[in-house]
C-alpha cells in the first residue's frame, strides 16, 4: 500500500462528519508521531486528515440504493430535496432527441448547471453537444457511495458546478465475485424492470480490480394503463362566464374523455368554415368503409361550451363511442419510454512501490430507446378536378361553390406510426498515477478520453412534396396521372416519376405509394471529450493552529460534436422534422489553487477555525477568459458545535449546442407583428411609443399593414441556431450553516445550512418573442433584433432566429435540513434520517423588464417545501427499510386570479416505500419491497393528474431481489 504521510504535529482532533449527518469525535493524546492517511471529500482537492468538509455535503451510500431497490442512479437522486428530474424517461415520452435519457438537477437550476463527475473526474456527457451527464451509464453495482455538494464546486472542479456537484465514487477492489437479479412488478400492467448483474474482483498484493456487467430493461407503458388516466381530470370553457371581471372562472374542470374534432383516419373536410354557420355540425364529412361521404361522427356530442380554440375543436367520447377523431383521450401517449442499457466497467490499481500506484478504469455502455408518438397528420388540398373523387363529394364541392377543399387525415395503417429510436453507445477510459513526492507533498494525474456515439432513427416518416404530388391526381390523357400545373393551377401534364394515390377514405397504400411516399431518416452523432489533469497537494508551512494544506491543478479539455442527418433530414423533406450537420469544439485551459490555513485551535469558542479558499483561472477556446473563486469559514465552535461559511463565485461556460447548433426549422403559430398598423392601434402596452419610434426606424411607415398574401401564409418560420457570441454565466452563492452534535443525545445529529444562488447572464431562448422584445425596447440597439429578418421590399417578416442570448437573471434561496439519529433497540438496532429543503425564494427575469419577473416559489416545480424520511431496523442478518417522500402542497400559477379557473390549488403529497432484506445462509441475500404502499396517484388536478415528471405514475409496485457471494 502506498506509504501514509506523516501528521507532524501531534494531538489532532479530528471532526469526523459524513453526508448522513452523523458525526463522531475522536481525540489522538499520544505525543507519537503516527502514520495518518489523508481522505480526500466532495468539495475540496486537498486530502485532509479528517472528513470535515469546507462545504455541504449530502452522501448516499451504496447500501441505501439497495435498500430501496433502486437500479439507476437518478431514480434515488430526483427523491432527494435538493434535487429534482432534468430528464428521465417518464419527461422524454415524445422527445426526437433525448429519450430515455436520465439526467438529475440540483436546485432546480437546470442539468446544464449540475457537475456530475466520477471518483472526482468528468464524465461524457448524455447527448451531443450538451454537458449534461446521462446516469444511464453509471452501473450502480458499483457504486460505493454518492457525495452531493452544492454551492461553491466551480472553483474546485470548474465550469458548469453553478448548482453544485453530484460525485459518484465507486468502488476500487473487490475480493470474489457477486451475482445480483431483480424485477420490477407494477399492479397494473406496463412499466415492469428487469435487472441482472455480475460484478468481480481481485485484491493482491500488487494489482487489485474490480469489473462489473450490467444489464437493465424498463418496459414501456402508455397512459390509458393507468385507471387515474382512464378517469380524466381535464377542462372546458366555463359556459357561465361572460367576461374577465366578473368573478367567475374562464374555465372548470370536465372530467370526461375527449377527442379532437378534426384529423380522423379517412380524412375530413368542411364545406363551410367550421366556426361559421355552425359548421362544424352541419358541414363537416368524412368518409366510410367504402369511401363514400358521410356527416363526422362525434362521438358522444360536442362539448356543451364549444367558444372558440381548442373546446370548439372537441368531443366527449367514451370507449363504446369513439367519434370519427384520431386524435382521443390517450392516443399514443405514454407514461415511460422504454429503456434498455448494457453497460461494463471496470476500475483497478498497480502498485509501483510504496510510493507510487498506476490507475485505471474504463466504461461501456449501450442503451437502447425509443420515443413512439402519433401517425403523421396532414391537411392535404384536394382539388376539384380529383381523378379519384366520388360523384357524392362532388356534388358536396359543387353545391358550396368549392374548388378545393382542405382535408385533414391522419392514420397510423398508412405510413406508420412515428417512433424515434436512440440507440447510443460510450466509451470512457483514463490512465493516471497516484503517490507522494515527500513527506508533505503527494500527486495525481490522469489522461481520460470519452466517447458518446448517438444514433437516431425516425421511421413512419412521409416525404411531405411527393405526397403532396400524389394525392393531386388528375386525369390526363386517358391516365391518371399526378398533375404538373402552371402558376395558374392549370394541368399541364404529368409528374415524372409519381405515384397516384388516393387518400380520400384511404386505410392502406400499395406497396409502389410507399416507396413513393413513405421514408425513414437517420442522423449520426458523435461527441468527444479528452482530459489531462495533474494536481498536487500537501503542506505549506506550519502555523500556530497547525499545517496550511494547498492543492493545486492544472487541467486542459477538449470537447469536440458533430452531427451528420441523412439528406431527407437536412433538405427539410421529411414531416415535421429537419437537420443541418454540426462540427463544433471548445478547448479550455484550467489553473486552480485551493488553500486551506487554520487560524485558531483549541481557543476560547473555538476548537478549531479554518480558513478555507480556492481560485480557478479558466481560459475557454470560444468564450475566453473567466474565473472562479470560493471564500470559507470552517468553524469549530465546541464539541457539539460547528459553523461553515461559503461565499463564492461560480460559473457556466455555454455548451457546444448553445453555441454551434446548425439551423433547424420551427415554426411560430399566426401572423402577429407589433408593428402592423392595427396591432400598434389596438395596442394597450406601456411599450407603444418604443415600438412605433422603432418600427419606423427600422424603414416602416406610419399606418404600415402586410400584404394579405402574408397574413393568410399560415405559421411564421423560424430557425433554431446556436450563437458564438455568448458569454459565461455568472452566480454568485452563498452558504451558511452549522452542525450540531448534542452530547446530552447521543448518536443525534443535526445540520442546518442556508444557502442562496444568483446567476446572472442565464443563457436563454426566445423564439418568436424575439419580435416583440426588439421593437419594445428603448432603440433598436438591442440582442433581439439580430434575431427579426425583414423583406428588404415589403417590410414584411420573412424568419425569426431562435438564438440563446445572455439575457435572464436566476434567484434560489432556501434552507437544507439534515437530521440522523440512531440507537439500540429490542435486539437490533434502529437508525433514522431526516432530509429536507424549504425553499424561501425562487424567482427569474429572462429580460430584466418589471413584467417579465417570475415568482416560482410555491408552484408546481419548486414546493416550499421537500422532504425525505428513511429509517432502518437492523437485527442479525435482516432489515427493514421504510421510507417516506414528501412534496408540500403547491399551486400552479401563483399570478392566478378567480377568473383564470377553478383548480389551481394542488394538495401536498406523500409516498412510502418498503423493503425487506434477510441473508438465508453468508452468501444468499433475498430482498423483498413494495414501491408507493398507499398506491397514491397524481393529485386529481388538471394540471397534475397524469404528471409522471413530480408524482408517482406507476402505482404500487412490488420488487424481488437476490444477490449470491461466492
Amino acid at each position: 500500500m502506498l506509504k501514509k504521510l506523516n501528521l507532524i504535529a501531534a494531538g489532532i482532533q479530528a471532526v469526523i462528519v459524513t453526508a448522513a449527518g452523523t458525526s463522531a469525535a475522536f481525540a489522538n493524546t499520544t505525543d507519537e508521531v503516527k502514520p495518518v492517511e489523508r481522505i480526500q471529500v466532495t468539495g475540496s482537492k486537498i486530502k485532509r486528515f479528517n472528513l470535515t468538509s469546507p462545504t455541504p455535503v449530502t452522501v448516499i451510500s451504496g447500501v441505501e440504493m439497495e435498500n430501496q431497490g433502486i437500479t439507476n442512479v437518478n431514480d434515488l437522486l430526483a427523491e432527494m430535496p435538493q434535487a429534482t428530474v432534468g430528464l428521465s424517461p417518464e419527461t422524454t415520452t415524445s422527445s426526437i432527441y433525448a429519450s430515455g435519457l436520465n439526467t438529475t438537477d440540483l436546485r432546480g437550476l437546470g442539468s446544464e448547471r449540475t457537475l456530475v463527475l466520477v471518483n472526482g473526474r468528468r464524465f461524457v456527457p448524455g447527448t451531443i453537444g450538451d454537458t449534461a451527464v446521462d446516469l444511464n451509464n453509471i452501473p450502480t453495482t458499483m457504486i460505493e457511495r454518492i457525495e452531493i455538494a452544492t454551492g461553491g464546486a466551480a472553483a474546485v472542479y470548474g465550469a458548469d458546478a453553478v448548482a453544485g456537484v453530484v460525485n459518484i465514487i465507486t468502488k476500487k477492489s473487490m475480493d470474489g465475485i457477486e451475482l445480483d437479479v431483480s424485477t420490477v412488478r407494477p399492479e397494473q400492467s406496463g412499466g415492469e424492470q428487469n435487472n441482472f448483474s455480475i460484478t468481480g474482483g481481485m485484491e493482491g498484493d500488487k494489482l487489485s480490480f474490480i469489473a462489473s456487467f450490467n444489464y437493465t430493461e424498463n418496459k414501456s407503458y402508455g397512459k390509458l394503463s393507468r385507471d387515474f388516466y382512464r378517469n380524466p381530470v381535464n377542462s372546458y370553457a366555463n359556459p357561465a362566464n361572460r367576461s374577465g371581471t366578473d368573478g367567475v372562472p374562464s374555465r372548470i374542470v370536465l372530467g370526461q374523455p375527449t377527442g379532437l374534432a378534426y384529423y380522423s383516419e379517412g380524412g375530413d373536410f368542411f364545406t363551410k368554415d367550421a366556426f361559421a354557420d355552425n359548421g362544424y355540425n352541419n358541414h363537416h364529412y368524412t368518409f366510410d368503409a367504402n369511401g363514400n361521404t358521410r356527416p363526422f361522427d362525434y362521438g358522444l356530442g360536442r362539448i356543451p361550451n364549444p367558444g372558440v380554440g381548442r373546446d370548439a375543436t372537441s368531443y366527449f367520447q367514451d370507449n363504446q363511442h369513439q367519434g370519427d377523431g384520431v386524435f382521443g383521450h390517450g392516443y399514443k401517449e405514454y407514461f415511460q419510454t422504454p429503456l434498455e442499457r448494457i453497460i461494463a466497467s471496470a476500475y483497478g490499481t498497480y502498485e509501483l512501490n510504496d510510493e507510487h500506484t498506476l490507475t485505471f478504469d474504463f466504461t461501456y455502455s449501450n442503451t437502447d430507446s425509443t420515443a413512439e408518438s402519433s401517425p403523421s397528420f396532414f391537411v392535404h388540398t384536394i382539388n376539384r378536378d380529383n381523378a379519384f373523387m366520388k360523384g357524392d363529394m362532388a356534388k358536396l364541392m359543387d353545391d358550396n361553390g368549392l374548388k378545393s377543399v382542405s382535408l385533414r387525415q391522419a392514420n397510423e395503417n398508412l405510413w406508420g406510426d412515428r417512433a424515434y429510436n436512440q440507440e447510443r453507445e460510450v466509451f470512457r477510459t483514463s490512465i493516471g498515477a497516484e503517490g507522494v513526492l515527500t513527506d508533505n507533498w503527494g500527486y495525481s494525474t490522469y489522461a481520460q478520453f470519452g466517447r458518446i456515439e448517438q444514433d437516431t432513427l425516425w421511421t413512419g416518416e412521409v416525404l411531405t412534396q411527393n405526397l403532396a404530388n400524389a394525392i393531386d391526381a388528375v386525369e390526363y390523357q386517358g391516365n391518371v396521372v399526378c398533375a404538373k400545373r402552371n402558376e395558374n393551377g392549370d394541368v399541364i401534364g404529368a409528374i415524372a416519376g409519381c405515384t397516384p394515390f388516393n387518400t380520400m377514405g384511404a386505410t392502406s397504400a400499395t406497396q409502389a405509394q410507399q416507396d413513393y411516399i413513405g421514408t425513414t431518416a437517420t442522423r449520426f452523432a458523435k461527441h468527444d471529450q479528452v482530459v489531462f489533469a495533474l494536481t498536487v497537494d500537501g503542506s505549506l508551512f506550519e502555523l500556530p493552529a497547525g499545517y496550511v494544506a494547498a492543492a493545486f491543478t492544472a487541467e486542459h479539455r477538449r470537447e469536440s460534436a458533430t452531427t451528420t442527418p441523412s439528406q431527407n433530414m437536412e433538405q427539410g423533406l421529411i414531416f415535421g422534422n429537419s437537420s443541418l450537420p454540426m462540427d463544433g469544439e471548445i478547448e479550455v485551459d484550467e489553473l486552480s489553487a485551493e488553500i486551506s490555513i487554520p487560524l485558531l485551535e483549541d481557543a476560547f469558542l473555538a476548537t478549531d477555525l479554518t480558513l478555507e479558499t480556492a481560485f480557478r483561472y479558466m481560459d475557454y477556446s470560444v468564450t475566453g477568459e473567466d474565473n472562479a473563486w470560493k471564500l470559507a469559514l470552517n468553524w469549530g465552535v465546541t464539541d457539539e458545535l460547528r459553523i461553515r461559511l461559503n461565499r463564492s463565485k461560480s460559473v457556466r461556460a455555454p455548451n457546444i449546442g448553445d453555441l454551434f447548433t446548425p439551423n433547424s426549422k420551427t415554426f411560430s403559430s399566426g401572423r402577429a407583428d407589433v408593428c402592423r398598423a392595427d396591432s400598434i392601434a389596438e395596442s394597450g402596452s406601456k411599450y407603444k411609443d418604443n415600438v412605433i419610434k422603432n418600427c419606423q426606424a427600422a424603414g416602416l411607415p406610419e399606418g404600415w399593414m402586410p400584404s394579405e398574401e402574408w397574413l393568410s401564409a399560415g405559421s411564421l418560420p423560424g430557425y433554431i441556431q446556436g450563437n458564438q457570441e455568448l458569454e459565461n454565466e455568472t452566480s454568485n452563492d452563498y452558504t451558511i450553516g452549522f452542525i450540531y452534535t448534542p452530547e446530552f443525545i447521543e448518536n443525534l445529529d443535526l445540520t442546518f445550512d442556508y444557502w442562496s444562488f444568483e446567476v446572472e447572464g442565464a443563457i436563454e431562448y426566445f423564439g418568436r418573442d424575439n419580435v416583440e422584445l426588439c421593437y419594445e425596447s428603448s432603440s433598436l440597439d438591442n440582442p433581439f433584433c439580430s434575431n427579426v429578418v425583414r423583406n428588404t421590399e415589403t417590410g414584411e417578416i420573412d424568419n425569426f432566429y431562435d438564438r440563446p442570448i445572455n439575457a435572464a437573471v436566476i434567484n434560489k434561496k432556501g434552507i437544507d435540513v439534515e437530521s440522523a439519529y440512531s440507537t439500540d433497540m429490542l435486539s437490533g438496532n434502529l437508525a433514522l434520517k431526516l432530509t429536507a429543503t424549504y425553499l424561501i425564494d425562487d424567482n427569474s427575469n429572462s429580460t430584466g423588464r418589471e413584467e417579465d419577473f417570475r415568482n416560482d416559489v410555491g408552484e408546481i416545480a419548486s414546493p416550499r417545501w421537500k422532504g425525505r424520511f428513511n429509517a432502518v431496523y437492523s437485527q442479525d442478518d435482516s432489515a427493514y427499510v421504510l421510507t417516506m417522500n414528501y412534496r408540500h402542497a403547491t399551486v400552479n400559477d401563483n399570478d392566478w386570479t378567480i377568473e383564470d379557473n377553478n383548480y389551481n390549488n394542488i394538495p401536498s403529497y406523500t409516498t412510502f416505500d418498503f423493503m425487506y432484506k434477510t441473508y438465508l445462509m453468508d452468501e444468499l441475500q433475498l430482498r423483498v419491497g413494495v414501491n408507493n404502499i398507499l398506491d397514491r396517484e397524481p393529485p386529481r388536478n388538471p394540471f397534475t393528474y397524469d404528471d409522471g415528471e413530480f408524482f408517482d405514475v406507476k402505482g404500487r409496485r412490488l420488487s424481488l431481489g437476490a444477490k449470491y457471494t461466492f
